[in-house]
């Protein structure tokens, strides 16, 4: 199963080739040039190198948030627009996930892992997870959500963790990025869709002075 993944959601964006669970090719993209200009050339350079096109994807991933609102619209319009484009599934896989997913084969089952994303001010976006390792598939791991993706007070959050929890991410002082790598093993492991929407745990800044 061929996948191309965007991760847009932060300053860095990535873009992520996966042809099997073992050959995952990832670029990060290091330019001043705005993710809704950088991504797509850079996915399809990743995709020539290896000589393929977006038509030859069995699905398109994208990082579906929280994290930045436009950066978030980016990675899903350009999943949702190859697609429909190619007549092909896409998949959506949050930042907080992608984040967690990284640290899968480092701790026991016993233990969990927090993501957390700084939203400034105190604020973050936290969620909880588990990851089993499957006995017939070693390089795949189940996910168990022990607390879904939310918004909250970052020192609130933290003192409600369970005990030997591993604490990932910009809200932490392990800061750690969601990166397209991680988006695209995720996405490996579920079902497509038509089309994927953003996960937004709040409003927007403009929402909440238009709101005021």
């Amino acid at each position: 199963m061929k996948i191309l993944a965007f991760e847009t959601t932060d300053a860095v964006a990535s873009v992520a080739l996966y042809l099997d669970d073992s050959t995952v090719c990832e670029t990060t993209i290091d330019t001043n040039l705005r993710h809704a200009e950088s991504v797509l050339p850079a996915a399809e350079a990743l995709l020539s190198d290896h000589g393929l096109t977006t038509a030859d994807m069995d699905a398109f991933a994208a990082d579906v948030g929280p994290g930045s609102f436009t950066g978030v619209r980016i990675g899903v319009c350009m999943a949702n627009a190859l697609g429909a484009a190619h007549q092909k599934p896409v998949i959506a896989v949050n930042a907080l996930e992608a984040i967690a997913y990284r640290f899968r084969d480092i701790n026991p089952p016993r233990n969990a892992i927090c993501a957390l994303i700084d939203a400034r001010n105190g604020n973050g976006y936290g969620a909880v997870f588990q990851y089993r390792q499957d006995p017939a598939c070693p390089d795949m791991y189940a996910q168990n959500v022990l607390t879904p993706p939310c918004a909250c007070v970052v020192k609130d959050f933290l003192k409600d963790l369970p005990k030997d929890c591993l604490t990932v991410g910009s809200a932490t002082d392990f800061k750690v990025l969601p990166s397209a790598e991680h988006v695209a093993r995720i996405a490996a492991s579920r079902t497509g869709e038509k089309e994927i929407a953003p996960m937004y745990l709040k409003l927007s800044q403009a929402e909440r002075m238009w709101n005021a």
